[in-house]
């Protein structure tokens, strides 16, 4: 067994899954159809302050589905702290044209897009019409973040193969809503996933998954097979940042603390796990 100590290394704290929403609502409007509302801060500054707090380095954030297709709050907050954030945005796949649309924020910095499919009542993951998002997002270079349930795994492994040389990223395991989670936790249908090897595992889900909060110990074993299919190059964490708003069982702090000190792993899996995969899937600067 690994010895379960904090982290002490060198390496880089990434955390790779955050949210974020403007203080101001008048300039940053939520969609009036938006499927939920922000019900706690989540500004890239408190992110700023939590980071600091927990001693995260660098954060990959996704602009949150309130906001629908409208980028703009995680665009202009790239443009204030390219040192420490990168952002992946959310395009429509259905409209004619969001490949452009897509390559226009690629030239504005990001790198890396969102698809989604059954949480948003959306077609398949795999449905062709679709396809000329993702194949814009392959020829782009960027990481492509899929927040699809277990159940949708397969439509996933279809665009893995057809997508060879794209980071495909799941996000929490398929652990995308309560309606949506395994009745039980299991990770099977994730563990098949690591046969393709361009599809890498989030490993934010503990939070949900769990029956209690800190340290979660009912669900490290899931994080060990995970880690055991894929290997640790191949895994990331999250926070899924605001916590009060996505991830209520943990403090922001504590997301990191899980994968730093709670959950055995030998220190080179920690340093993949908490940053060394993230530098190789996105870019900051």
């Amino acid at each position: 067994m690994h010895s379960c100590i904090p982290y002490e290394g060198n390496a880089m704290i990434i955390d790779t899954h955050t949210h974020l929403f403007a203080d101001d609502q008048a300039a940053y409007p939520i969609h009036p159809d938006a499927m939920y509302r922000p019900t706690t801060p989540g500004s890239a500054e408190l992110l700023r302050t939590q980071m600091d707090e927990a001693g995260v380095d660098r954060v990959f954030t996704i602009s949150p589905w309130p906001y629908q297709w409208d980028n703009s709050y995680a665009l202009d907050a790239l443009k204030k702290h390219r040192s420490w954030l990168a952002v992946g945005v959310l395009v429509d796949p259905h409209d004619p044209k969001g490949p452009d649309t897509l390559s226009d924020y690629v030239e504005k910095g990001v790198c890396g897009l969102r698809i989604q499919g059954k949480i948003l009542g959306l077609d398949p993951l795999d449905d062709p019409r679709t396809t000329p998002l993702w194949s814009k997002a392959a020829d782009l270079g960027i990481t492509l973040d899929v927040n699809a349930a277990q159940n949708e795994y397969p439509q996933v492994a279809n665009r893995a193969k057809e997508f060879r040389e794209m980071p495909i990223v799941l996000d929490h395991c398929g652990y995308i809503s309560e309606e949506l989670a395994p009745a039980a936790p299991t990770v099977e249908p994730v563990l098949r996933m690591s046969e393709y090897p361009n599809v890498y595992a989030k490993l934010s889900f503990l939070g949900g998954a769990s029956s209690g909060g800190y340290p979660c110990e009912d669900v490290h074993w899931m994080v060990r097979e995970i880690i055991d299919a894929f290997g640790a190059e191949r895994c990331i964490y999250g926070s899924n940042f605001p916590t009060k708003q996505y991830n209520t069982k943990l403090t922001y702090d504590e997301t990191i603390r899980l994968f730093s000190e709670a959950v055995d792993l030998s220190d080179s899996e920690r340093e993949w796990v908490i940053g060394r995969t993230a530098q190789k899937l996105w870019r900051w600067g």
